[in-house]
């Protein structure tokens, strides 16, 4: 039986303890040093993790302890042996000559990568680097004490101890409290790749935040601009939105801050997922229900950090600079809460906090890793020497999370988000300066999308559409605007980017300079499975100009979307721009008729101003299955008292006016006479466009009613505001 022995003896009290203990039993024997710790240095804890690790040798004589350490502020020495009782034959012990260099003794693996030479100080310890051992001899550095030969010997820190403290390798997710660690473990880390970080690991610097996003991954130890680092934490948002409310406080608050970085660890590489994650990713699967997706990512978290720097940070609040930034912050009812994995203390207006956010005021600094004695002025020294050790490490810093589901194997990883379906990926309102000097002249906009969003569309797999919308910001009279898509096809080894084309319509050209506004909306299969925007499915339906029709009519395949009262809309979209088709603007609205759910196309040429045959395109319909409630409405139309001309009040239900919004119009007739929507600051009209065919062409034959007061209910105005937004620059 292999015991495992500890010595610990007080030189002051002439008193010898000895612990002994079965060496596969170490959470006994971990019990049982805890009840005399409270006599014990902080760096006994380091021996006890030395000594139930591997030590298959000992000195010239082995009866004898072979480490021995002192510890002067405690007047403590411990001795550390192994009692060998029917020594099993996989333990060895070997002698170690004197002569040999400290390289030989490593190589013949007489000791193992988990520890490090040593050479005893007046003052302490100092490790020999691995690429020094050649230089010295183990006679060079062992002390004799009392004929005793004695090898000091230091524990090299491990990824797996490091693993196994921070639990590295579970799920995570963002919060308002910090990071939190799934309650269970979605991968295991095979191995890892370590990097001492050095001298460039001291930082100092002030901790700032910009908006509501920036501070919840700030505060989840997040400092990169790496956009999915932005998702995750539009999603953690999303899903606390409660704890949203008043958070201009969190917001303004600043803390400036002292960095050591010991060492980077990575290991995207070497992470395997464990059976009972892909078990429960196959039945999700097969129950082909996204709440069961949602579960695991309760469960399991919803990414993994690839990358962790270890070390430790202190922050302090800065109060002079934070006073600047709130000059309206309330000084009274205050309170103390805890804020993430900071514990830092704020001074909070309890009126304002109702138990959603919590954030902090530092009274005192708050430390990250390392350690410091209770109660007294902070010594930055004191906490700098305390982080050589590593056990007083912790994360100060993630880097480049991926979804937990991107890191299963790639033939499961395609089946979750194809049953998942089509999520919106990204959306942005941009600026759109167009100079209509000429008559016909449209506007091609090229979309300022950012990189990673190009790429996602140029995937296959994420299979995007697009969607647009525009509004004139200066709501200019006797003009309105129709846009489509054009999305060329992907070329192998080129990048798609897609464009709006933008018709200004005039019934009486006018030179102009507009100031537009375009939202623009990218749907498809989130493939980084981020789960964080509302169910939609995408209807496509394509239409070929060989039928040489300037109006058609299709079904589609959802026939209750108006009695579920779901928000849906549509855009033509083109794969090339020609002579052809360049002046051919493609107009639609719906129609419910007998609980047949249709869609009306037409299209109009601006050149030859009268309605012509409709060219190649795909007409794609958005289905918002799972709307937030308050970014959508029903509106019935209005007519004005003069001139009876119908429109929508978007006041009654929207606050931000500028915003342009997706509308759809559903009509319950079919022998309107087809019309255009304008999108103006607050209202949305209805905009008729003369033919000039002499009443010959099929639309000025069979589509003749306009509408009317008496129509009101025939028709319904359909509008939706999505509000998770990019500002695209």
């Amino acid at each position: 039986m292999v015991k495992s022995c500890v010595y610990l003896y007080d030189i002051k009290m002439d008193k010898l303890i000895k612990i002994c203990c079965k060496e596969k039993d170490q959470k006994f024997s971990r019990y049982h040093i805890s009840e005399i710790s409270h006599f014990i240095s902080s760096f006994f804890n380091f021996l006890v993790s030395f000594i139930f690790g591997p030590c298959n040798f000992v000195l010239d004589k082995p009866a004898e302890p072979i480490l021995l350490i002192n510890d002067n502020r405690r007047g403590l020495k411990y001795y550390y042996n192994r009692h060998r009782d029917d020594v099993p034959s996989q333990y060895t012990s070997k002698k170690l000559n004197l002569a040999d260099n400290l390289s030989d003794i490593r190589n013949n693996n007489d000791i193992d990568n988990t520890l490090l030479f040593s050479t005893k100080l007046s003052d302490g310890y100092a490790k020999i680097e691995r690429e020094d051992e050649k230089k010295y001899s183990l006679k060079e550095i062992i002390t004799i004490n009392n004929n005793l030969n004695i090898l000091y010997l230091m524990r090299k820190p491990c990824w797996d101890i490091f693993n196994n403290n921070c639990e590295l390798d579970y799920g995570c997710t963002m919060s308002f409290d910090g990071i939190k660690k799934a309650t269970k473990k979605a991968f295991k880390m095979k191995d890892c790749e370590l990097t001492e970080i050095k001298a460039k690991g001291y930082k100092k610097g002030y901790l700032e935040f910009e908006s509501k996003e920036d501070w919840m991954k700030k505060t989840n130890l997040f400092f990169s601009s790496d956009v999915n680092i932005q998702n995750f934490a539009e999603l953690g948002i999303s899903i606390e939105s409660s704890q949203s409310d008043n958070f201009d406080d969190e917001i303004k608050s600043i803390y400036n801050y002292t960095e050591v970085g010991k060492v980077l660890l990575k290991f995207r590489e070497h992470l395997e997922p464990t059976e009972e994650f892909i078990k429960d990713i196959k039945a999700a699967i097969e129950s082909n229900d996204l709440e069961e997706y949602r579960k695991i990512t309760e469960e399991y978290g919803q990414f993994i950090p690839t990358e962790v720097i270890l070390g430790g940070r202190v922050y302090f609040k800065d109060v002079t600079m934070s006073s600047k930034s709130s000059a309206t912050k309330s000084r009274q009812n205050s309170a103390s809460v805890k804020f993430g994995p900071l514990n830092l203390k704020v001074k909070v207006n309890s009126s304002k906090l109702k138990g959603k956010s919590k954030f902090y005021n530092f009274n005192n600094m708050r430390l990250l890793g390392g350690s410091h004695p209770e109660g007294e002025k902070f010594d930055e020294k004191y906490w700098i020497d305390s982080l050589k050790d590593y056990r007083n490490w912790e994360c100060i810093e993630f880097k480049n999370p991926v979804s937990i589901f991107q890191l299963v194997p790639d033939t499961l990883c395609k089946m979750p988000f194809k049953s998942i379906g089509k999520r919106i990926l990204y959306t942005c309102t941009e600026d759109c300066d167009y100079y209509l000097n000429k008559f016909k002249k449209y506007r091609d906009f090229e979309l300022k999308l950012p990189r990673n969003i190009l790429d996602i569309i140029q995937n296959e797999e994420a299979d995007c559409d697009i969607f647009a919308t525009v509004v004139d910001t200066e709501d200019s009279k006797n003009i309105f605007f129709n846009c489509q898509i054009l999305k060329p096809k992907a070329e192998k080894g080129k990048l798609v980017k897609p464009r709006i084309i933008i018709h200004g319509i005039q019934k009486k050209f006018q030179s102009r300079n507009l100031k537009l506004k375009i939202k623009i909306m990218v749907v498809g299969y989130d493939t980084d499975f981020n789960f964080i925007l509302p169910n939609i499915e995408v209807i496509k339906k394509h239409h070929d100009s060989h039928d040489k029709r300037n109006f058609t009519s299709t079904t589609l395949s959802n026939h209750d979307l108006m009695t579920r009262n779901i928000p849906f809309f549509g855009i033509p979209i083109l794969e090339n721009l020609n002579n052809l088709n360049k002046s051919l603007i493609i107009g639609h609205n719906f129609r419910n008729v007998d609980n047949e759910l249709k869609i009306d196309m037409f299209s109009y040429c601006a050149e030859k101003s009268c309605y012509v045959n409709l060219p190649n395109f795909t007409f794609c319909t958005l289905i918002i299955d799972d709307p937030i409630s308050n970014s959508y409405g029903s509106f019935s139309f209005e007519f004005s008292m003069l001139k009876k001309k119908p429109f929508v009040d978007l006041r009654k239900k929207f606050t931000s006016h500028l915003n342009p919004k997706y509308i759809s119009l559903c009509l319950s007739n079919d022998n309107y006479k087809p019309f255009f929507l304008k999108q103006k600051i607050e209202q949305i009209k209805i905009k008729y466009v003369d033919c000039n065919c002499g009443k010959t062409c099929f639309v000025c034959k069979n589509k003749t009613l306009r509408i009317s007061s008496k129509d009101e209910n025939n028709i319904e105005c359909i509008v939706y505001n999505y509000k998770f937004t990019h500002t695209c620059k």
